[in-house]
């Protein structure tokens, strides 16, 4: 019952009527039903309660997971995005229909057209297989069960081009088993196909050439000692064809008084000694008799320089070899070279005073026929040139080619240099008349260097030598002319002349290399360019500095070769460090131009060439060139032709000339190099007038590096006055090619 009404009975005093207490009684049993029932309720409503906040909880859970995963498949969309965007392979997003719904970047170029205007194009209109068609509906049925399809097509774009290109295709596939969208990932094999086709087809040519050339190929792995010999060998020496792989098939067979030279000829090419290999040797035939053969190659080197392989052609000469061997008896000429030996060039002396002259003629700029004609037109020049030289020989004389593009011409019974003068006079008369060189007509001249022989010389290859010298004087006087080998103008500095000619055989001996200076930013401290210096390591001497060998070059004739030289090597130098380094993107190559050089026809085809075998662009190359070469009476009037493609002109040493201010307003010049002795002051009015040229070069749109560099005050007087890049060695000298790699790698110099 209530607690109240319970309260009240207690306290009466007096005992209840039994119709009351039984009142009173069915009263608390209804309470206690009611209680009971209550108490079942309460619990059970906590129960339910409980089991709200169970589903409450885990239906939040559930939202967090779901957010949790929407937000992953955000962000795994956007990083997909992002990645299409700058994926170089085309991606395309198609309806079951195959309608264009998204292409990225990648997928606009390959098609030729802007990323906007593919949304609702169907894709065979913008990219046509060769039989869309068809295709389309040999296509259609798998995609629309959901199977993946990939094939190699080719095709063609809107704007023409043809392309060969993989085309798979992904469906996307709802659980119903419908189709909702493709994706199609295109990639671009024309250049893979296109180098596979040419492969074959050299490897065609290469096979009809073999089996019809009488030319033996050899092939030698260095690293596994294995050697093969085509099937040519067979027929060389009457024996079995070489299958073993084992050197020996060759050298084995080698007669025993050439099998040393022969080695050494290898051994020395192997070493990196010489350019190429080439040996005249007998061996011996299945028959007994010997068989001489002429075997030339060169060798592959790993990048370490290392000789892993060799290979070549080797021929067999020995019908050749014995027609040459009999005229050289019954004539008495050289069997190699066909000039005059030994003893026919010193016995012909009819009487005490018997004079003789040897004319050393060099065809000026016929590699420049051979880059832009090919070998086999420089083959017909030469022997049109060989039949026009003949008909400038007089009784008695000898006309031999002494190699490459070189000519000798022996004089007989001359009276002097004028009488040597005269032939060569006709030799330049019969070269002005254009060649007719594979439907070309080609200019052509020679430079020509006489040595006026008496019985003076005791060796043939003396007086050839003193006139591949005045040769060499010839082609320094600007070619096509002729030079007189003087011997008073040399018996005086026999040191000068040894140098000269360990110079010229630097060349051939891969003596000379290139370090590099790096031209720096004066507040950050980045390398922004490099010099190239060229070097000479004299196998005596050591070290030789430019300035022991570069004014020698100048004179013997030899600097355009050198110019060129470093030009190449520094080229594909930079090249390298761009693969390597991801800082040299941006980093130029400063190589110094001579005077001789920029006078050569054909110097913007030659740098042309080299910055296209190098994969560099005209910007990457600056040009140092001295003040005198840019002033108004040089003659030379390629340099505004070599600006207007594209290449960076710096005036090196500027401030050191005449003039030299009026210089600055020249329109081809992009940078000035303040010559060194503008720091060598240091005092208030070197600072006054540095700062002055600075600031006029500045204002003309010109940038100024300071040469020379060498102190840290200097370094401190450079930033004052606002020049923005110096070199020298207060921030590095001058380094090998590995030293520059490990400085670019670094980063940035201590400009401090």
């Amino acid at each position: 019952m209530h607690p109240r009404l319970r309260r009240q009975l207690a306290s009466l005093r007096t005992e209840l009527p039994p119709a009351f207490r039984q009142l009173i009684a069915a009263i608390d049993a209804h309470y206690r039903e009611f209680d009971a029932e209550r108490a079942e309720l309460e619990e059970s409503l906590a129960s339910m309660t409980a089991l709200l906040h169970r589903a409450q909880s885990r239906a939040a859970a559930a939202r967090g997971r779901k957010k949790e995963r929407r937000d992953k498949a955000a962000k795994a969309q956007r990083r997909l995005s992002r990645l299409l965007e700058k994926s170089r392979v085309a991606v395309f997003e198609l309806t079951p229909e195959l309608l264009i719904r998204i292409a990225n970047p990648a997928a606009a170029r390959l098609c030729g057209a802007d990323a906007e205007e593919l949304p609702g194009k169907r894709i065979f209109e913008v990219l046509e297989p060769i039989g869309a068609e068809d295709l389309a509906s040999k296509w259609s049925a798998p995609l629309r069960q959901g199977e993946p399809v990939a094939r190699t097509v080719a095709c063609s774009t809107r704007d023409g081009r043809s392309l060969a290109c993989d085309w798979v295709f992904l469906p996307r596939v709802r659980r119903d088993g419908s189709v909702s969208r493709i994706t199609l990932v295109l990639r671009d094999q024309t250049e893979a196909v296109e180098k596979h086709d040419a492969v074959r087809e050299r490897e065609d040519r290469l096979s009809v050439a073999l089996s019809s050339t009488p030319d033996v190929l050899w092939d030698w792995d260095l690293r596994a000692n294995r050697l093969y010999l085509s099937p040519r060998w067979q027929q060389l020496v009457g024996g079995p064809p070489s299958a073993t792989g084992n050197p020996g098939d060759w050298l084995d067979r080698v007669h025993p008084e050439d099998a040393a030279p022969l080695r050494a000829a290898l051994t020395a090419h192997i070493e990196g000694h010489t350019d190429s290999f080439e040996h005249e040797h007998r061996v011996r035939h299945a028959d007994g008799d010997w068989r001489w053969v002429l075997a030339r190659g060169a060798a592959r080197r790993d990048e370490k320089g290392t000789a892993v392989r060799a290979a070549g052609l080797m021929n067999d000469i020995t019908r050749h070899r014995t027609l040459v061997e009999r005229m050289a008896h019954d004539a008495r000429h050289d069997a190699l070279t066909g000039l005059p030996n030994r003893t026919l060039f010193l016995d012909l002396r009819r009487h005490e005073d018997y004079r003789f002259a040897v004319l050393f003629i060099d065809i000026d700029r016929f590699k420049m026929v051979n880059d832009a004609f090919g070998h086999e037109a420089g083959d017909q020049l030469l022997q049109q040139i060989g039949r026009r030289l003949e008909s400038c020989l007089r009784e008695g004389d000898t006309l031999a080619r002494h190699g490459g593009d070189e000519f000798t011409m022996w004089l007989d019974d001359v009276r002097g240099s004028a009488d040597a003068v005269r032939v060569a006079d006709r030799v330049h008369e019969v070269m002005r008349e254009p060649f007719e060189v594979g439907g070309q007509r080609v200019q052509s001249s020679a430079s020509i260097g006489v040595a006026v022989g008496s019985s003076q010389y005791q060796k043939a290859e003396d007086v050839l030598r003193d006139a591949d010298v005045a040769m060499y004087r010839a082609k320094a006087l600007g070619k096509a002319r002729t030079a007189v080998f003087q011997r008073e103008a040399i018996e005086g500095a026999p040191a000068h002349v040894q140098m000269e000619s360990d110079l010229r055989s630097a060349l051939v001996r891969n003596e000379l290399c290139v370090h590099y200076m790096p031209i720096v930013d004066v507040m950050t401290g980045k390398v922004r360019a490099v010099e190239a210096l060229a070097r000479w390591q004299h196998p005596r001497l050591g070290l030789v500095p430019p300035s022991k060998f570069l004014g020698l070059a100048q004179e013997a004739g030899l600097i355009v070769s050198i110019d060129q030289w470093v030009l190449q090597t520094a080229s594909r130098q930079l090249q390298d460090w761009r693969r390597e380094i991801a800082t040299a993107n941006r980093l130029s190559i400063s190589v110094n131009f001579s005077r001789d050089i920029l006078e050569q026809a054909d110097v913007g085809a030659h740098i042309d060439r080299v910055l296209r075998e190098s994969h560099l662009v005209p910007a990457d190359l600056n040009m140092d060139i001295n003040e005198s070469v840019l002033a108004p009476d040089n003659g030379i009037d390629n340099l505004a032709d070599l600006h207007q493609r594209g290449l960076k002109l710096h005036m090196d040493d500027f401030g050191v000339g005449q003039g030299w201010l009026r210089h600055l307003h020249k329109i081809e010049v992009d940078t000035i190099k303040m010559d060194r002795s503008f720091l060598a002051g240091g005092g208030d009015r070197d600072r006054q007038v540095l700062g002055r040229i600075v600031q006029i070069a500045r204002d003309l749109g010109k940038t100024v590096i300071a040469e020379g560099v060498e102190t840290k005050e200097q370094a401190r007087l450079v930033r004052e006055v606002g020049c923005s890049l110096a070199q020298g060695f207060f921030f590095s000298p001058p380094l090998d090619p590995a030293k520059t790699r490990t400085l670019l790698q670094g980063g940035v110099l201590d400009v401090v």
